[in-house]
């Protein structure tokens, strides 16, 4: 008979638990967050759908619907006459229906927020 190998074994052992602990790090595991809360919301908004409607934009910036028209119109009026703040608030029409970009929508209110927009 051949006679057991301990420090193969230990080896194998250690190389089991350091990659089991590897993969509860990667995925985020139980009381492991080393991905900060940013990340996390941006995992949540690009898991649903990417555009909103007026409604919805509207919800999400606790606005009114006219209010939302209101930076959009502001936001066109000033790019016709040259004058350009920064990022424009992200939409698109469909069908005279608009749309705004959820992950396009918080980089721009981010800017606008840093650039204290009125």
């Amino acid at each position: 008979m051949k006679p057991l190998n301990y420090s193969a074994l230990i080896s194998s052992l250690i190389m089991g638990i350091s990659i089991v602990t590897a993969s509860f790090i990667l995925q985020g595991g139980e009381g492991s967050k080393s991905v900060p809360a940013v990340a996390d919301d941006a995992y949540s908004v690009q898991s649903e759908s990417p555009l909103m409607t007026l409604e919805q934009t509207a919800e999400f910036l606790n606005l009114t619907e006219s209010q939302v028209k209101n930076i959009i119109s502001s936001e066109n009026a000033l790019r016709g006459q040259g004058v350009s703040e920064g990022l424009p608030i992200p939409y698109i029409v469909v069908q005279s229906e608009i749309y705004v970009s959820k992950i396009g929508l918080i980089s721009w209110l981010e800017e606008a927020t840093r650039e204290r927009r009125v």
